[in-house]
């Protein structure tokens, strides 16, 4: 059986752990406890030599690392759900899926570890051009591959979420498409699920800067 080893909280482990419930795959969840060195230990380098989560073991040779990569092996083995079968789609699948990951997740992982750096001054305008880059693409469109919930859709909108929590308010039609992605229910079940890791993190982030 397939074993993902992720956390709750981590916006690339819940991509991940959404794609996996959203296929249907049958797979067994490994959390991992932060705080406790759990990256660093041997039997976890062993099958995430960078000491990065998630990690999906899939009962071959090596383990899959990257969350994009591990959505690309699972819809490799069909069905295709998250890629289209149509060439054009798969392709603005993959391309926002890039977008998200680069200049959204990266920029908001860096406004959550990093507040007071110079990089985490620019989160708000960097995810502002990622932004209008998939309202153009939503303009005719529910999801930004077409009708249905992809890749593309994934990783952007858990970050969109995080930038929300995190101050950082996007316009008005990203805000409608955050919400149509997590009308979706696998990613609704692992909001949910994160939620409980998540608001007591804030609350320790928010007093921290205070302090």
């Amino acid at each position: 059986m397939l074993r993902l080893h992720f956390h709750p909280m981590s916006p690339y482990s819940r991509k991940a752990w959404v794609a996996l419930l959203h296929r249907g795959d049958a797979f067994e969840p490994v959390q991992l406890k932060l705080g406790t060195g759990a990256l660093q230990r041997p039997e976890f380098l062993a099958i995430s030599p960078f000491g990065k989560m998630p990690v999906l073991e899939t009962g071959d040779a090596e383990a899959i690392i990257e969350s994009t990569s591990i959505v690309e092996w699972l819809e490799s083995r069909g069905p295709r759900v998250l890629i289209p079968d149509d060439r054009e789609a798969a392709f603005a699948a993959r391309h926002f899926d890039r977008i998200g990951d680069l200049y959204l997740m990266a920029p908001m992982a860096t406004l959550w570890w990093e507040p007071r750096s110079d990089g985490a001054k620019e989160t708000a305008s960097v995810a502002a051009t990622a932004w209008q880059l998939f309202e153009r693409r939503l303009e005719h469109r529910p999801f930004v591959a077409g009708a249905a919930f992809t890749l593309g859709d994934l990783g952007a909108a858990i970050a969109t979420d995080y930038l929300e929590r995190l101050g950082v308010t996007p316009p008005e039609a990203i805000a409608a498409w955050k919400t149509r992605c997590f009308e979706v229910p696998a990613m609704s079940r692992a909001l949910a699920e994160s939620l409980p890791f998540i608001e007591p993190a804030l609350t320790r982030r928010a007093a921290s800067l205070t302090s």
